[in-house]
């Protein structure tokens, strides 16, 4: 281990040390059973509301409220993995697959199995599953790699990121099931589970509203969750730094690096779930979301007394941030 990595490591402990002081690693069970509820509550709501054939407003309404609180539900499945909401593994696993492959049908065990091996790699381009894409490239090497249709969109990345981005809750369905095919004895609970979703979707919906307009709320909902996933998760890390394989870097210094923060009011943390704090949940995410907020300005004064790095921006600074790199990246592409 380089000296480097001993100091990143040395300032992570006092962060903790400082945080564990000021009460950051407290469970907030009130808090996840009142949000669960109310996600819960505005889902069921919601697909209660489809299955009466409302009008149009109330029909539009009602599928706007599932694409809502099918990312809030990701966002409660996601600190349940991390183990921020129990330690008892069995609880957390059941929270996800109620909250991300029932609700979602994104199944917990592909999203635990990709964010696992996110965390502690984060933008590392051979390692951190998030910089792979097949039509994508978020760093020169896969740039200069691509052929084909992936050669075609990554010289016009920089724009179509943001058109192609509203088909993302359709890849994270499909994905999901390519991972449960691929797995069949390890995932028999997120089987069971994914089938269930489909029955809640097409059995009801197809006998008291017919197939076409089951079909319809069902892709117009998946297809409304892709710009909100796009609005939160694109702008987390993309436009910073790129690790290099086997480049000597501490977690600490490697979290701080590659990954920046959003706004900081209550409405930021309601839309984004709370990981517009994202430097506080890269470096600690076992954090219970509720507390990431009272974290956060401990860890900006301890960057700042240690001439660290601290990423804090808007939205849309981080957006252009987000679009110049896939611009720059595009430039790799073989002419």
């Amino acid at each position: 281990m380089s000296n480097l990595q001993k100091h990143g490591n040395r300032l992570h402990r006092l962060l903790v040390g400082e945080l564990a002081s000021a009460g950051c690693f407290r469970p907030a069970p009130v808090r996840t059973a009142v949000y669960g509820g109310f996600v819960l509550t505005i889902y069921s709501a919601a697909y209660a509301l489809l299955l009466t054939a409302p009008g149009i407003a109330a029909r539009a309404l009602a599928i706007i409220v599932l694409a809502f609180a099918s990312v809030q539900a990701g966002f409660i499945a996601h600190e349940a993995g991390h183990g921020a909401i129990t330690r008892n593994r069995r609880l957390a696993a059941a929270i996800g697959q109620v909250f991300n492959t029932l609700l979602t049908a994104l199944a917990y065990a592909h999203f635990s199995d990709i964010h696992r091996r996110h965390h502690p790699h984060c933008n590392d381009r051979s390692r951190d599953p998030d910089m792979q894409s097949g039509f994508f490239s978020l760093y020169p090497e896969s740039a200069h790699a691509k052929t084909g249709l992936g050669r075609l969109i990554t010289r016009h990345q920089a724009v179509l990121i943001w058109i192609l981005v509203w088909l993302q809750g359709f890849t994270l369905k499909i994905d999901s099931v390519q991972h449960l095919r691929r797995n069949p004895r390890g995932t028999r609970v997120d089987q069971a589970v994914m089938l269930l979703h489909f029955t809640l979707w097409f059995v009801p919906p197809v006998m008291l509203l017919g197939l076409g307009d089951a079909l319809f709320n069902y892709a117009l909902m998946t297809l409304l969750i892709g710009p909100y996933l796009g609005t939160i998760f694109l702008v987390n890390h993309i436009g910073t730094r790129v690790i290099e394989p086997d480049e000597p870097i501490s977690f600490f210094m490697q979290q701080l690096s590659t990954t920046r923060n959003l706004g900081s009011s209550r409405l930021h943390d309601f839309v984004f779930g709370g990981v517009n704090h994202h430097i506080e949940h890269h470096l600690f995410p076992s954090m219970p979301t509720a507390r990431l907020r009272a974290a956060r300005p401990i860890v900006r004064a301890f960057c700042r007394r240690h001439g660290l790095v601290y990423r804090e921006t808007s939205w849309l600074a981080a957006a252009r941030d987000v679009t110049r790199h896939f611009d720059a990246v595009s430039a790799f592409v073989p002419r």
